[in-house]
């Protein structure tokens, strides 16, 4: 009987302090929406040689409900700063179907990490990116 006692009386202090109340979250601004479509972007070689041409696949849907605009690839080397290897225009595109574009990059003559990034804007405020990258050997 002494431990039902016991076991009832720890029940309802560990209850009592499990149903402690959460502090209120801050409220929070929207700023805008952005571009969101199903999309990929990969390279045919992850460790390329040093001044090797690599090719660089980009996969998208352009949907009719937010048609995308343009769809930019762009590259850094290293810590470096991002430089625009090509834009598309993908306005006339066809809509609500996968659209593949593939782009041949020349991989630079130093080792490091280069860093793709496929941006994708539409009428949305904020563009998506994509992000892969490739070490250089």
């Amino acid at each position: 009987m002494k431990i039902r006692i016991a076991f009832l009386l720890l029940t309802l202090a560990l209850a009592s302090v499990a149903c402690e109340e959460n502090e209120v979250l801050p409220g929070y601004q929207k700023k805008g929406t952005t571009t969101t479509t199903v999309a990929t972007i990969s390279s045919s070689n992850a460790k390329p040689a040093k001044a090797t041409d690599i090719t660089l696949t980009l996969k998208y849907v352009n949907p009719l409900a937010d048609p995308v605009k343009t769809v930019e690839l762009r590259a850094k080397v290293g810590s470096g700063t991002y430089a625009t290897v090509q834009t598309f225009d993908t306005q006339s595109d066809t809509k609500d179907t996968e659209v593949t574009r593939e782009v041949v990059y020349t991989t630079p003559g130093v080792s490091g990490t280069v860093t793709f990034d496929m941006v994708i804007t539409s009428q949305m405020p904020y563009p998506q990116i994509q992000r892969t990258s490739v070490s250089v050997q």
